[in-house]
């Protein structure tokens, strides 16, 4: 029996050789940011006089571009070494600190563990140079003026002085950043009075001095607070974000503000001459200027080769269209005014865009573009969208075919400028239908014509909309209120308001609506940019606390208090 010993060790050598070598599985991912275990000297200590901070964390990590995303206050002459040991930040000074002074190190979002990635969002260190620590703080939330969005990344600085031209020359006393949520935080900062300002700093000198860099400021002084909790006059309550009222649907608001907090809206400084940018010329026969800015007053005059046109101006007076009557084969040229500003314009012919390939777009052969709206609707007619506008015709056919009836109706098309045609047909609710118009019966104005037109719907009945009704409450300030009803990124109707007033939204389909309110001070009609050096805050704009669910035969009334 002991002969079979050996070959027993030989096999199991074998099989024990083969097998391979896992590094062993186990537990959850970290999602945890690195954790600091110590800091010499101690956070928040006195009597500081040494050149060196060291701050261990439980793990290893990684320090991101400490030269901006370390934000130090006051501001010292020369960025400080940083240097990483093991588990350990070292951080040590160049310059000699200020006596009787109190330092802020801001850490924001660069301090994170080597394998995940985690970040330590906002980490503050703090250190006086004399005998007690700076214990006052002041803390909001930036916002975009026009969005209503948190402002993420500003730099927002406090300043001792009160002079207009703080931020275009000087740098601050204390420094921070915005998180992601648009808050800001001053800590462990001097008893007085501080001008304020946010910017977008793109070149990073902590000054204002770009055009296109976004600002935001207080029109007044601001008093340091040793509690936590804020309120000051000279800041914004949250209640003019959000229009207070409803029926109790969650009270939810746009923002997770601080009620006791300032708000601060931030802008790129309203520029209102209306610019000609680049004109555009995407297909034959059309041609587009957009403005740089909103204008009141638009004219147009021919200097030489006009052709007669059809003119639109968008929604928001910045874009004028221009569909040409007939295809231009040589140069034109135009005098174009907005609002005085007077502008000479070569309209070129137009020159497609050269493409290969067989299968290219460019080759292919080109058509008018007509669609279908508003199929199916209860309340609206069936309309014919056209991409261009199209000549006048005396009589065409529209079939409508159901389940057991076909309906033939002749419609015309009028000698005007017409880009939409509302066909007069009736249909019944509930019923299916396809709409069928024969090919090559419009043709634009730039001689192009369209393929065989159909649609399929079922038509609703008027239990598939609902209906809103909103009262506005306003202040009586004396000022122009435009009220905006969105339907996801649509604008469904807007209406300008003086005075408290009740509109009805009717036959609305079912979805998610916002509502806003723009402060029109000026009273020209859409929503207007601040500018620092007039002293001019941007126009408010005031979101409804929540989004309003309309649902399906169902009337839903709602209370907006504007303060």
């Amino acid at each position: 029996m002991n002969r079979f010993i050996p070959c027993i060790l030989a096999l199991i050598l074998l099989v024990s050789s083969c097998a391979k070598v896992v590094t062993p599985v186990g537990g959850p991912k970290d999602t945890t940011p690195p954790k600091i275990l110590k800091e010499q000297p101690a956070n928040k200590n006195v009597s500081f006089n040494t050149k060196q901070i060291k701050i261990t964390f439980d793990e290893f990590f990684t320090l991101n571009n400490p030269g901006e995303n370390v934000l130090i206050s006051p501001p010292i002459d020369h960025e400080p070494e940083y240097s990483i040991k093991n588990k350990s930040l070292i951080i040590r000074f160049q310059d000699t600190l200020k006596p009787n002074t109190t330092y802020n190190m801001l850490f924001s979002n660069c301090i994170q563990d080597y394998h995940e990635g985690n970040k330590l969002s906002a980490y503050h260190y703090s250190f006086s140079t004399g005998s007690a620590l700076d214990s006052f703080q002041l803390k909001g939330t930036l916002v975009s003026a026009k969005t209503l969005k948190p402002t993420t990344d500003f730099f927002v600085l406090l300043y001792k002085k009160d002079l207009d031209s703080l931020p275009l020359t000087t740098l601050p006393d204390y420094v921070t950043k915005s998180l992601s949520d648009g808050s800001f935080h001053f800590s462990n900062i001097a008893a007085g009075k501080y001008r304020i300002f946010a910017i977008k700093d793109i070149n990073g000198n902590l000054i204002y001095d770009l055009p296109n860099e976004e600002i935001g400021f207080c029109d007044s002084l601001l008093t340091a607070i040793p509690e936590p909790q804020l309120r000051s006059k000279d800041s914004t309550h949250v209640d003019s974000l959000n229009g207070k009222g409803g029926k109790g649907r969650g009270q939810q608001t746009a923002l997770k503000i601080d009620s006791n907090a300032l708000v601060i809206y931030t802008f790129i400084a309203g520029d209102t001459m209306p610019h000609l940018q680049r004109y555009e010329n995407p297909e034959e026969g059309l041609y587009k200027f957009p403005y740089k800015n909103p204008f009141d007053n638009f004219e147009a005059t021919a200097l030489f080769n006009p052709i007669d046109h059809f003119q639109v101006i968008n929604t928001t007076q910045d874009t004028v269209t221009w569909y040409m009557k007939e295809i231009p084969t040589d140069t034109m040229k135009y005098l174009l005014t907005a609002d005085g500003h007077t502008d000479t314009v070569l309209l070129k012919t137009y020159k497609p865009k050269v493409s290969s390939g067989r299968g290219s777009r460019a080759n292919a052969t080109k058509r008018l573009n007509v669609s279908y709206k508003n199929a199916g609707h209860f309340f609206l007619p069936l309309t014919l969208s056209f991409s261009y506008p199209i000549r006048p015709v005396d009589s065409f056919p529209v079939y409508a075919y159901s389940q057991h009836d076909t309906l033939v109706k002749w419609h015309s098309v009028p000698d005007t400028f017409t880009k939409e045609l509302a066909l007069d047909l009736s249909f019944e609710t509930k019923k299916s239908y396809t709409i069928l118009i024969p090919d090559s019966i419009f043709y634009g104005y730039n001689n192009l014509t369209h393929d065989t037109l159909r649609t399929k719907f079922v038509m609703k009945s008027e239990k598939d909309y609902g209906n809103l009704i909103m009262n506005y409450q306003l202040p009586d300030d004396n000022l122009q209120y435009i009220a905006q009803l969105w339907y996801g990124d649509k604008l469904y109707q807007q209406d300008y308001l003086n005075k408290s007033k009740s509109i009805t939204y009717p036959h609305l389909d079912p979805g998610s609506y916002k509502v806003y309110m723009i402060q029109d001070r000026n009273r020209n009609g859409r929503w207007d940019s601040g500018n620092y050096f007039r002293k001019c805050q941007p126009e408010r704009t005031i979101i409804f606390q929540s989004p309003i669910n309309i649902r399906a035969f169902w009337d839903d009334e709602e209370t907006f208090i504007v303060k």
